[in-house]
């Protein structure tokens, strides 16, 4: 076997057994815990029990504008074990990182060919980069945290279908119809089942524009054109979906504590973060909790956000401009910030999350490794070794950090320390610390979250639950009232009125005896009067819904009838719609409840076939309930699919 064979065979196997190592040292983590994001589209499993409810499952997600059904798709594997899977579903993760970075090999072993690299030069950089991409500890939050598990099979669609759309290009003068084939399902093909993933899968073209600018720029085809206009295509219908975007918001973000500008500001700073945690990593600054990361308001007084704000642009326009001359290093620049380009610009969405550089790290790795394989002989072999030690440390570095992730409470705590005043963070380890009965140490968590910082209006709102179920008085009243004063101008409400549910139910069940139903209301119409710009759809209906349960405990039916139809004026759930015609037949209004029915709540069905499905057998349930009332008959309306009503 020819010397080349034999070194290209070893790559491979090499790259085998690195995917080996890799998953072993995820195994740590697989004890992990859920958090935020995961409770919501994985909560759902608990419903599923058939086919229709299936279905209906796959139809609801509300994350993003196309449902992301794929990736709900992939949760339904866990069906039977929800709600003690967790374990499964973060192994199902870790073993498609695997198979991802083994994608990263083959497509930079492609890009590699393409460019006519010698030998088996290109499978031992493409070996390398994929070392690097897998091993990075900042790729543990798109693996460990369950729900990011859309992230990660949208990056295995998009990668796929890059590898296609190459190898399409490989053969397109040997075998054009074979090729055109090809280029057309890794464009058009996988960019729609990336994007059924998770909507960033749109990236895919952009992707390819920055390939066939950069590495490819010397390469001639014949459809070149074509997969020039094709990506620039896609690329000019992004931009004009940003600046839409970004005219609509008003310059102003609801339930967000930054508006555009400072968002613009800001994340040129985390972009070059996100970097130096890759590439430099700091294991306890790797965590899920970074809603505390702070804002950049002036550029003029913050130096280093000012540089970045500088940088990037600077290093966009070089980029484009040696293109031809310095392809790797432009395909590293323009490819990271390509993968970024919806996540961390324009659009509302929290300024940090780690798992936002999954594909993005892929152009930077290709070019470190290109840069250590392509190192001039006489210092080769250095740069190899100093290459495998980085990695090595990469390794270790991971295992401490998938071993924390695993430890819930050791990682809570540890979190709570060194995440930047994160609410997140305080209530996470405060709600593991009420799993076990340790009531005074949620408190202390809360109390020093508060002193960390006094302006989060959650924050305090929870410490005044706490203090109230601990029978501190003094600290309940101070808590409660500054938590009133906070609601005045507080931009980011949605923890506090989530607190405020949990303080109703405390009440209820007599586990909060300082505080009564004049304060909550007092607090839930404070956040709505003086909120109701800021407030998004679902906070409004949750205090509507709030103060609808006070109204109740009062005996107040009149009063928690008119909350009911201001929570499904805010949001227009068809869980509240129902809830309201079920009230109106209590009250035997039958034309009204006719007349809602009719004009509101089955006028507009659901444009999703299953979920139009399920909304027109509920409102034939409705009516049936309308009828039976007026022959004198009532039935029951409703579906438990749909969750509990108020």
């Amino acid at each position: 076997m020819p010397p080349s064979k034999t070194k290209t065979r070893s790559a491979w196997l090499l790259l085998g057994l690195l995917a080996i190592a890799c998953g072993s040292l995820y195994i740590p983590g697989l004890t992990g815990a859920l958090y935020y994001d995961d409770i919501r589209p994985l909560s759902g499993l608990a419903s599923v029990v058939d086919l229709d409810s299936a279905l209906y499952y796959l139809s609801s997600e509300i994350s993003g504008p196309l449902g992301r059904p794929l990736a709900m798709l992939s949760f339904l594997v866990h069906v039977e074990a929800w709600p003690g899977a967790i374990e499964n579903i973060l192994l199902f993760n870790v073993l498609l990182h695997l198979v991802n970075g083994t994608l990263v090999a083959l497509l930079a072993h492609q890009l590699l060919s393409l460019r006519g690299l010698p030998g088996s030069a290109s499978s031992w950089i493409a070996v390398g980069a994929a070392a690097l991409w897998m091993l990075m500890p900042l790729q543990v939050s798109s693996s460990l945290i369950a729900v990011q598990r859309m992230a990660t099979l949208s990056a295995f669609f998009v990668l796929a279908g890059l590898l296609i759309h190459l190898r399409g290009i490989a053969i397109e003068n040997r075998r054009p119809a074979l090729g055109v084939a090809l280029q057309a399902l890794g464009l058009v093909g996988f960019t729609l089942l990336a994007m059924f993933t998770k909507e960033n899968g749109i990236l895919l073209p952009v992707f390819a524009l920055v390939i066939e600018a950069t590495l490819l720029a010397d390469r001639t085809g014949r459809l070149r054109l074509l997969r020039t206009v094709a990506g620039g295509g896609t690329l000019a219908i992004i931009l004009a979906y940003l600046a839409y975007s970004a005219l609509r918001s008003g310059g102003v973000f609801g339930g967000r504590e930054f508006d555009l500008l400072e968002r613009i500001q800001t994340q040129p700073l985390i972009l070059l973060e996100y970097l130096r945690e890759a590439f430099a990593p700091r294991p306890y600054g790797l965590h899920p909790f970074h809603d505390g990361y702070p804002k950049v308001s002036s550029l003029a007084e913050q130096p280093d956000a000012l540089f970045a704000a500088i940088l990037w642009p600077t290093l966009t326009v070089l980029a484009i401009r040696f293109r031809r001359r310095h392809p790797v290093a432009a395909f590293a620049v323009l490819w990271f910030l390509a993968a970024h380009l919806l996540e961390s610009s324009v659009v509302g969405l929290e300024l940090y999350f780690e798992h936002r550089n999954y594909l993005a790290l892929f152009g930077p790795c290709f070019a470190l490794a290109w840069a250590v394989g392509r190192t001039p002989l006489p210092y080769r072999r250095l740069a190899i070794a100093g290459f495998a030690a980085y990695l090595a440390t990469l390794a270790a570095i991971l295992f401490h950090v998938t071993s924390l992730w695993g430890d819930k409470l050791d990682a809570a705590e540890t979190w709570f320390v060194h995440a930047y005043k994160s609410p997140r963070a305080a209530e996470h380890l405060a709600l593991l610390y009420l799993e076990q009965g340790r009531l005074d140490e949620a408190y202390q968590v809360m109390r020093i979250q508060v002193d960390d910082c006094p302006g989060c209006v959650a924050s305090v709102t929870q410490a005044a639950l706490l203090a109230c179920a601990t029978g501190d008085e003094q600290r309940t009243r101070d808590y409660f009232n500054q938590a009133e004063r906070l609601a005045i101008d507080a931009r980011n409400v949605g923890g506090a009125v989530s607190a405020l549910n949990a303080m109703h139910n405390a009440v209820e069940e007599g586990k909060c005896t300082l505080l009564g139903y004049d304060k909550l209301e007092a607090l839930n119409r404070n956040l709505l009067r003086q909120q109701t710009a800021g407030l998004g759809a679902l906070s409004r209906k949750a205090i509507h819904i709030n103060l609808q349960r006070i109204a109740m405990a009062r005996g107040d039916a009149d009063i928690a009838f008119e909350h009911l139809k201001e929570a499904w004026a805010a949001d227009r759930d068809r869980t509240l719609g129902h809830a309201i015609i079920r009230r109106l037949l209590e009250r035997h209004a039958v034309e009204e409840a006719k007349a809602f029915h009719r004009e509101e709540l089955c006028r507009d069905l659901p444009k999703h076939p299953v979920l139009a499905r399920t909304a027109r057998k509920q409102c034939d349930e409705s009516m049936q309930a309308i009828l039976g009332a007026a022959r004198g008959h009532p039935q029951r309306t409703g579906d438990a699919r749909t969750g509990s009503t108020p």
